[in-house]
């Protein structure tokens, strides 16, 4: 593993040799670097473009990403076999601040590198000391792990992996392994950095399409979590009194009621940043919590079957047994959709067997996108073709949908 090291002081540094680590394509370096003075602000005179052909000039056949800071450039210089260094512009030129490495990619088997597929991403985050780089690879082989964040703290330069809570902080070393901070993606958003991963019970099949998201500002030599996407359940009442059939896909603002024919994720909709939009097919019926808890709930005269999308975190109830009671808690949309598309095909049986519908699986926050606090004893739910469902409509887009199941 590389180490990454030193102090954040935007002064010129000597090199002192404290180690070397062996690559499959030759020898890297580990260095420390010692302050010798200089300014953060002396290389900022001269133009973007000839201060990258003076870096790649030097760096060659690094690949260099180039970087505006306030007081010059910073710059990460990368290959594809794993070697990443560190580069800061003053008045006598560039300096090398440090030599780190990037993750192997496992899939190719232990110890390999990927001899291709690999870039590097870098930006000046408001808030921050020094500049930011993403470095996008096929890490993990599964899909899961895919990128990595380099930046400048505490203990000089490495990876930004969580450190104290709600906090990435640079861990003054490379990455050589499936250590923390690597994420299924990682991007530069509207002045902060948006991660996305797939925990605890989201393996690639389950939690692609619904990451946790999470999104980081700068706060001088650290990255503080500034906002995510989890949903917190809550308890709510059960559904009184009866609702009319749903009679088109695009009926009159209200509420409706049918019974869930399908949800499955919608194909080729889904764009970086936002989760994928879920289908739910229905048939329409009237619903109430006694025609649903006896199972009678039937179609209503000439009433069809439609389809409506909604967005994955869309407002929705789910029956539970809490405290052994029926009871009603919310909770995203996504669950919803389960493993719809491979068990509910012809003689599937009826409910999804998912580990959606499992609240043990989110009881702790940051597991998922969904976080079911223990206080609400929520044991079972589950999700059964043909339940009834209410489906809230608003300028003709559904904004909350409700299963009406109470007896588990």
């Amino acid at each position: 593993m590389g180490e990454s090291v030193p102090r954040s002081s935007g002064r010129r540094w000597a090199v002192v040799v404290v180690a070397l680590a062996v690559a499959a394509c030759g020898s890297l370096a580990v260095v420390r670097l010692t302050d010798t003075g200089g300014t953060r602000t002396a290389g900022a005179g001269v133009d973007r473009a000839a201060a990258e052909r003076d870096l790649r000039s030097r760096v060659s056949p690094l690949t260099p990403v180039v970087v505006r800071t306030p007081g010059g450039y910073e710059a990460a210089c990368y290959d594809q076999h794993g070697h990443i260094t560190f580069w800061r512009r003053t008045a006598t030129g560039w300096h090398e601040l440090a030599q780190s490495m990037y993750p192997q990619d496992v899939g190719d088997g232990p110890g390999s590198y990927d001899e291709h597929g690999v870039g590097v991403q870098g930006a000046m985050l408001p808030g921050m000391n020094d500049a930011v780089y993403i470095v996008n690879g096929p890490f993990s082989g599964d899909g899961s792990g895919n990128a990595v964040t380099f930046g400048n703290g505490p203990d000089g330069w490495g990876r930004l992996a969580p450190s104290k809570p709600q906090q990435l902080i640079s861990s003054g070393t490379g990455n050589s392994s499936l250590d923390p901070g690597i994420y299924s993606t990682e991007r530069f958003s509207r002045g902060t950095l948006e991660t996305e991963e797939n925990t605890g019970v989201f393996s690639t099949a389950f939690g692609a399409g619904f990451p946790l998201r999470r999104e980081w500002r700068g706060a001088a030599d650290r990255l503080v979590e500034k906002g995510d996407n989890i949903v917190m359940a809550s308890a709510t009442s059960a559904p009184d009194g009866t609702v009319p059939a749903l009679p088109s896909a695009t009926p009159p603002d209200g509420t409706y009621g049918g019974l869930l024919i399908d949800a499955t994720v919608e194909a080729g909709k889904a764009r970086p940043g936002t989760g994928p939009r879920i289908k739910v097919t229905v048939q329409g019926s009237p619903v109430s919590a006694a025609c649903a808890a006896a199972g009678t709930c039937r179609p209503g005269v000439n009433t069809g079957t439609a389809s409506v999308t909604a967005a994955a975190d869309a407002p929705t109830v789910y029956p539970v047994r809490a405290n052994g009671r029926d009871a009603y808690i919310t909770g995203p949309l996504w669950p919803l959709a389960g493993l719809a598309d491979a068990l509910w095909g012809p003689g599937s049986d009826p409910g999804i067997d998912s580990p959606y519908a499992d609240p043990r699986y989110f009881k702790d926050r940051g597991n998922s996108p969904w976080y079911i606090p223990a206080g609400l004893h929520a044991t079972a739910f589950e999700i059964v073709r043909g339940e009834a469902v209410e489906l809230t409509f608003r300028d003709g887009v559904v904004t909350a949908i409700r299963q009406v199941r109470s007896a588990l």
